[in-house]
């Protein structure tokens, strides 16, 4: 879907996209663009939610195992 930018850097989202959105949305800078993320209604219970998806593994070893990913992000 083709969006447009006016003069001012403001974006027009087609109603489509907007109908799932939250007022308020924070944008990603990604490779190749931006992404948009509708910002939830309640941050601290959305990231409860992720932190019961995590492995069951000490906050040490996660901390090693994230430091590592973003030194492999980084050297790419």
């Amino acid at each position: 879907m083709l969006a447009k930018v006016d003069s001012r850097g403001r974006l027009y989202l087609p109603k489509e996209l907007r109908r799932g959105l939250s007022r308020e949305v924070y944008l990603v800078m990604v490779e190749g663009g931006v992404l948009i993320v509708p910002k939830p209604e309640d941050p601290l219970k959305e990231l409860e939610d992720i932190g019961k998806k995590l492995p069951d593994v000490p906050v040490d070893e996660l901390r090693k195992e994230i430091l590592s990913e973003a030194e492999k992000i980084a050297g790419e």
